[in-house]
């Protein structure tokens, strides 16, 4: 009979004992995890969030450039000053940098010695033949003096790109782009309705303006491309010193045709001398049926080509030679002078023009 209520009693002091630990268990999980869990807003409130700049990056992503966000910009993909004269512009596009950049493929390319005596012949020439365009310089001043850019930034007809300081891009297409490629930007450019891909050491003469002037006409309003050979050695589809594009007549599909030049992995490839077979591999098959080209001896090889409208000046002179060609008879060209061209490339009525 004694037995019996202590064990009741004991059973008791059990429970309760149990419910004791068990309490006091749970209340110590709860207080951890609510430590944790502030310990982890902390973190949280004091961590700075991922930079939204990361979306910014063409290195890692390519979604900000779309053609609706390069559409609705404001502003030329060149300089201030390019987009204080406006929309529906007409430039012709000049890639320089010295022997001392890194992007160059000429040691002997010097500011002194070929970059000025090249470029201040040429700006006159544009400024008389084609007086209503104007000249982009996408430019690496490594290697130049003060008094030189001083100089580029006073040419009325030409806007200064700094490589190191562009428009939506700052200084991110030199992770990549190829120095040859940075003249082939304006083609994206919401301020540009025509544009000219062209060699600083090559002269512009009438007989270039006379094509660009047939490109410019209602007639051919429908050819976005424009494309000139005119030397037995310009065999390939697209020069990369003599083409054109008009993005004025077909924005979104050029946009589209040249896009691969902001994705760091294809434009990459294309380094050094590189720019012609970008053109050749990314844009030719693109553009050849809405091209209008002129071609002085492959006019039966690149269906569709046209003769020149005016008979090549006697002498060493062709589009895209080396100054001082076109303006010193005597000056021999490394390639070789102009041959005869073929009767099929001559227009129909001056079959007599042997050098066409």
């Amino acid at each position: 009979m004694i037995g019996r209520p202590t064990r009741r009693i004991f059973g008791r002091r059990c429970i309760s004992l149990i419910n004791v630990f068990f309490t006091v268990t749970v209340v110590t999980v709860i207080f951890i995890n609510r430590l944790l869990s502030t310990n982890g807003s902390s973190e949280s409130a004091t961590k700075p969030p991922e930079p939204t700049t990361k979306l910014l990056d063409p290195i890692k992503t390519e979604s900000v450039y779309t053609y609706e966000n390069f559409a609705q910009l404001n502003e030329s993909l060149c300089s201030k000053r390019s987009t204080a004269r406006g929309p529906n512009q007409k430039i012709i596009a000049l890639s320089i940098y010295g022997s001392t950049s890194k992007f160059t493929d000429n040691p002997m390319f010097s500011w002194d010695t070929s970059i000025f005596p090249f470029l201040k012949p040429l700006v006159n020439e544009i400024k008389v033949l084609l007086p209503s365009w104007i000249i982009r310089i996408y430019i690496d001043f490594t290697g130049s003096t003060q008094s030189q850019k001083t100089f580029l930034y006073s040419l009325p007809n030409v806007d200064i790109c700094d490589m190191h300081s562009l428009p939506v891009f700052g200084a991110k297409l030199l992770d990549y782009l190829p120095g040859k490629m940075w003249r082939f930007t304006p083609v994206l450019d919401p301020f540009v309705d025509y544009f000219l891909s062209r060699d600083v050491d090559s002269p512009m003469v009438k007989r270039e303006t006379e094509t660009i002037n047939i490109w410019l006409s209602d007639e051919h309003e429908k050819k976005i491309f424009h494309i000139l050979r005119d030397h037995k050695q310009h065999g390939i589809s697209i020069l990369g010193g003599l083409w054109g594009a008009a993005p004025g007549r077909a924005r979104r599909q050029l946009f589209d045709i040249f896009f691969p030049l902001l994705i760091p992995s294809i434009a990459r490839k294309y380094n050094g001398s590189g720019d012609q077979d970008f053109l050749g591999q990314h844009v030719w098959e693109k553009v050849r049926s809405k091209a209008l080209m002129f071609d002085s001896y492959f006019c039966r090889q690149y269906r569709g080509s046209r003769p020149f409208p005016t008979e090549r000046p006697r002498g060493n002179c062709y589009l895209g030679c080396i100054r001082p060609c076109c303006y010193n008879a005597s000056d021999t060209d490394p390639i070789g002078s102009p041959e005869i061209c073929p009767p099929a490339c001559r227009p129909k009525d001056h079959q007599n023009w042997l050098y066409c």
